[in-house]
């Protein structure tokens, strides 16, 4: 992992992201890139008005004065980690997306502030947004949740073979964490448990083969709900992540299956990576 992208709106919630990406650069030899995004209220007709210029340019002193205090506090809290910063106007999530595939990001560090009133309409969807549309790994930071170094990341999986292609990356940053993979699949039938642990056999022995990784562990779990499912294995094992994969959905999809990882970055009180 070369490059984390880290965009701030200057809350509270997003310096506690851009700190979990300082430490995850200090622990991969990463740089990270913190960009601030301001949206101009504007339409075609006044899109060139001097007032709207006088008020980019406005916000975008402000921003860069702020990014700089926030650049000098990573670089004197963590020395060895290169850090950037970015000013762009346009809409959040498609500036976030198109600047990720400029540098070329390995992830994306993000804040979401919850999943109730005003939080959720702005920052918050923002977030989910992004996870859904991002080529390159989303880790989303809840609001309130202080850095802790994860030792434990939950991998919710189907144990499906189109899984195997993205396990190691999830492995490489275990790995560089010194963190335990979980794999945690939940199943809504019950009587379908005896395949399930057969299924289960069968994928640790191809992710065995894809990885030498040892710290690996591997559960099943019956619930007829799958987010409730997934939020008691974190209290049971106290996890500090949760992993998910993500794909590309379409409008139907979308329409009548809502995305599970998306919902998720709504629900959950630890940090959430989405993995494309």
């Amino acid at each position: 992992m070369k490059n984390i992208l880290v965009p701030t709106d200057f809350s509270e919630n997003a310096n506690t992201a851009i700190e979990y990406a300082a430490e995850l650069a200090s622990h991969t030899g990463s740089k990270i890139s913190v960009i601030n995004i301001y949206t101009p209220a504007v339409t075609k007709s006044n899109i060139i008005s001097p007032l709207i210029q006088k008020e980019i340019s406005a916000a975008e002193e402000g921003a860069k004065t702020k990014l700089n205090v926030i650049k000098t506090a990573v670089t004197e809290q963590f020395p060895g980690v290169s850090c950037e910063t970015s000013f762009a106007t346009g809409p959040v999530v498609t500036s976030i997306e198109t600047l990720a595939q400029q540098l070329n990001a390995d992830m994306i560090v993000m804040g979401t502030r919850g999943a109730t009133g005003m939080d959720k309409i702005l920052f918050g969807s923002n977030t989910a947004h992004v996870i859904e549309g991002s080529s390159c790994p989303v880790l989303a930071i809840p609001k309130e949740v202080p850095y802790r170094k994860p030792t434990k990341i939950i991998l919710a999986t189907d144990f499906a073979n189109e899984e195997l292609g993205h396990i190691p990356k999830l492995v490489n940053l275990a790995r560089a964490l010194g963190a335990e993979i979980l794999m945690t699949h939940i199943t809504t039938d019950q009587e379908a448990m005896q395949s399930e642990e057969m299924l289960k056999r069968n994928f640790a022995k191809r992710v065995a083969d894809a990885t030498d990784y040892t710290s690996i562990s591997y559960m099943i779990k019956y619930e007829d709900d799958i987010a409730r499912a997934l939020q008691t294995a974190v209290s049971q094992v106290d996890a500090d992540w949760i992993a998910m994969l993500t794909h590309h959905r379409n409008f139907f999809e979308k329409i009548y299956n809502p995305s599970m990882t998306k919902a998720m970055a709504y629900q959950t009180k630890i940090p959430l990576l989405a993995l494309k």
